[in-house]
């Protein structure tokens, strides 16, 4: 059974860095080198911005939200 759902997540220099980690212990990381790390998600785009943006109050770089499909294999 697969599950896919529509999930936005946060990248950085032209979407070569994607936000990840877990309780609030979160940061960029390079794409090619995720492995097995947790990737941040968020349910919509308003939420994703909301969250990113009151938690990073310091921005100093361009961010782009993106929407992906997650997919769930049970």
């Amino acid at each position: 059974m697969k599950i896919k759902r529509k999930r936005y997540i946060i990248t950085r220099n032209d979407n070569s860095e994607i936000f990840c980690g877990l309780a609030r212990m979160y940061h960029f990381k390079k794409i090619n080198e995720i492995g097995d790390t947790p990737i941040k998600t968020y349910s919509s785009e308003k939420k994703a911005k909301a969250s990113f943006e009151s938690s990073w109050s310091l921005i100093d770089f361009e961010y782009n939200i993106l929407e992906v499909v997650e997919t769930i294999e049970c």
